[in-house]
């Protein structure tokens, strides 16, 4: 074997491991799309149970669950919500000059926001458990730092993303849990935001006028 052949077997074997990782996230087209590549490069690895496996699974479409769809919609609405109120957010202080304010994880979550809000949308119900562990994670580390700095509003504001989140997807959803989930989505962080958002702004302006 020439050097050539082992560099190009050697990248369809990574293509190969990259597909394999494609499909424990559920994304069967980047799953078909790595196998494609790895056998542009050795067409022989098409002949491997595993090249095989992966190629018959990416293939394989299966039936959307009807009582899922409403509820998976209905979270990938507040990840774009809470994604765009973020951007806002980020934009306003970025044009205020403060910058000291933010960070890395203020940028990061609307982007991962969006990423598992339009999964959630076209109905990948394998999504459903990162948005849990999503939610998890930001209520953790938003919603602690918010208690340890004494920010109660900011706190139940994330409490109410995360809770309603976690209520909504976390299990098998229901009717009635999709409702109180989405009621407490719209009531209590978009009502709370919205207040904050209003304060301030009359806040700015009577300061302006002062």
């Amino acid at each position: 074997m020439t050097e050539s052949s082992r560099i190009s077997t050697s990248l369809a074997l990574h293509y190969l491991e990259q597909a394999e990782t494609y499909k424990k996230l559920g994304l069967r087209a980047q799953v078909r799309h790595e196998l494609e590549r790895a056998r542009g490069l050795d067409p022989y690895i098409a002949q491997e149970d595993r090249y095989r496996a992966l190629l018959d699974e990416a293939a394989y479409q299966p039936q959307v669950d009807s009582g899922l769809k409403v509820p998976l919609r209905i979270g990938a609405g507040m990840l774009f919500v809470n994604a765009l109120l973020g951007a806002i957010f980020v934009i306003i202080l970025l044009t205020a000059g403060g910058t000291t304010e933010l960070s890395g994880g203020d940028f990061m979550a609307p982007i991962v926001d969006v990423i598992i809000g339009v999964n959630l949308w076209l109905v990948k119900e394998s999504w459903k458990r990162y948005t849990v562990w999503w939610a998890l994670i930001g209520l953790v580390i938003f919603g602690v730092g918010a208690l340890v700095t004494g920010d109660y509003i900011t706190l139940i504001i994330q409490l109410s993303f995360s809770g309603s989140l976690i209520l909504l997807l976390a299990g098998r959803p229901s009717k009635v849990r999709t409702i109180v989930a989405a009621s407490i989505f719209v009531v209590a962080y978009l009502g709370l935001v919205c207040l904050v958002f209003t304060l301030s702004f009359l806040g700015v302006m009577g300061g302006t006028g002062g």
